[in-house]
Formats: C-alpha cells, sequence, structure tokens
C-alpha cells in the first residue's frame, strides 16, 4: 500500500466491515506502528482491498444479500501471510491468504466458504458428503491402494498423468465422493469439497469472476487423455476421468452439489 493511498484504503477497510463484518488486519502505516517510524508498505495493494470486496459481494449476493451473508458467514478477519503453497486458510472465523502472490476470487469465494462449514459445526460438509452419496473410510482407501486399483503411484500421488488420486477414495483422507464433483486431487476431502462447490455454484451460469474458472473445471474433461488443460495448463487423462466429473450435458447446474448448495444459500431468505 503506498502511503498517498492511506485514505482510500482507509476507506475500503471502512466499507468491508460496514457491508460484511469483514476486518482486514492492516500491515501497512508508519509511526508507532513501524520500528523506525517509517512508511511501510505492507503486503496489500488497493486494488485487493477492492477485489477482496467484490469477490465477497458476489457471494453475498449468491445469498440472497449481506444480512443473509451476515446470518450464515459472520464476521470475520482477513490477513495476508505465509501458508506455503495454499491459496488460502481458514479456520477460527480467521482467512490468511498467501504472501506469495495475489488472490482471485475463487480463492476467496473458496475461504469464506470454510468459514460458513465452520460456523454450521461442519455440518455443510457432512450433509453435503450423504447428500451426494459419498463417504470417508480411510480403511476401504488403504485396501483400494493396496490392490492398485488407485491412480496413485503406489500408495502416494505423482505430478504425471494419471497418478493425482483424483478418483474416489484415492485421497489422502480416504474421501469416496458421491455423484460428480467438478474435479478431485490427492488433497480433496468433504470439507474441501464443500467449498469448492460454493465457488462452482457462485460461478456457474454466470458472468462474474469466478465464471472462466467453472467452466473451465468441467470444460476440460472434453479433452483427450494427454492433453493440457488450457485454463489450469495441467496435463492428464482427462477422457478418462470424465466418467466421474463431467455433468449430464456438461451442465454443473443438474449435479446433486449445485441443488445442494442452492438450497443451502436460499434457506430462511
Amino acid at each position: 500500500m503506498e502511503q498517498a493511498e492511506l485514505a482510500i484504503a482507509a476507506e475500503r477497510l471502512a466499507r468491508l466491515s460496514a457491508d460484511f463484518h469483514v476486518a482486514v488486519l492492516r500491515d501497512w502505516g508508519s509511526g508507532e506502528e513501524t520500528p523506525d517510524g517509517a512508511w511501510q508498505n505492507g503486503l496489500w495493494s488497493l486494488a485487493e482491498l477492492d477485489r477482496l470486496h467484490d469477490s465477497i459481494s458476489l457471494l453475498a449476493n449468491s445469498f440472497g444479500g449481506s444480512e443473509s451473508f451476515l446470518n450464515k458467514v459472520g464476521s470475520v478477519t482477513v490477513k495476508k501471510g505465509e501458508i506455503g503453497s495454499h491459496g488460502g486458510e481458514a479456520l477460527h472465523g480467521r482467512i490468511t491468504l498467501s504472501s506469495a502472490s495475489s488472490f482471485n476470487a475463487w480463492t476467496v469465494v473458496h475461504e469464506f466458504a470454510h468459514i460458513w462449514d465452520e460456523n454450521s459445526g461442519w455440518q455443510l460438509s457432512r450433509q453435503l458428503e450423504r447428500y451426494t452419496g459419498g463417504y470417508t473410510s480411510r480403511f476401504f482407501s488403504w485396501v483400494k491402494k493396496y490392490l492398485r486399483l488407485a491412480d496413485l503411484n503406489g500408495f502416494t500421488k505423482a505430478e504425471e498423468p494419471g497418478k493425482r488420486g483424483r478418483k474416489p477414495g484415492c485421497n489422502a483422507r480416504g474421501y469416496f465422493y458421491g455423484d460428480k464433483p467438478s474435479g478431485s486431487n490427492y488433497s480433496f476431502n468433504r470439507v474441501e469439497d464443500f467449498a469448492e462447490s460454493v465457488a462452482m455454484y457462485v460461478g456457474w451460469g454466470n458472468d462474474n469472476a469466478l465464471s472462466d474458472q467453472a467452466r473451465a473445471r468441467i470444460s476440460r474433461y472434453e479433452l483427450a487423455d494427454g492433453e493440457v488443460d488450457p485454463f489450469f495448463r495441467t496435463k492428464d487423462n482427462w477422457a478418462e476421468y470424465a466418467k466421474y466429473f463431467d455433468p449430464e450435458g456438461g451442465d454443473y447446474s443438474k449435479t446433486k452439489r449445485w441443488r445442494f448448495v442452492e438450497h443451502e444459500m436460499t434457506r430462511g431468505i
């Protein structure tokens, strides 16, 4: 944040607080806030504060407005920090966005969906798991891996086509997802499934900051095995995986996940 933008940044922080009860932890400033009194730019930019507000607005609009958003999500603190390879992390009403790179609307909606789930006592992700016909079993996952039925390199993933643990139960948590999620990998579980389902719901069939990514998550299953997905720049066995992820007619709104999120989004409106 540049020093000349201080007043505008203060207005943006006030707007996030007033509209969504979101508090951004400032890492910019001068005077008593810094060791030598010199101005510190911090990690945030003015454009990112605007992007954060715009992204939350998309989620709030899907809820039917800010009042419903606040009832379901509550007050949230957002900061930037070092979180390894993750784009974001959410827990205990706090969201950390990676300081290694900037964030996009998908990451914001995904992390706020985790807070919504947390506020339900993690019941939303459990209900999604049941509604879609999935279950979690580390034992049956181990059996599948032991019998070499998993798309893995033995018991672990490899960064090559057909070895990333995308199939049901081939992930680290033993999550056998039901119906057709928009994607999966070795880190997939019911909690991540719920957050991704919310992001897909906000983006699918719309023309907003999440829509290109939502469409790309489905259209990649039209590719041949071994092709590079032009959006995510990943090579995989897309045609083989289509039966697990490609929805009827390529329309995500026909999936159980879309119907579940639609019901929970509009409940109480």
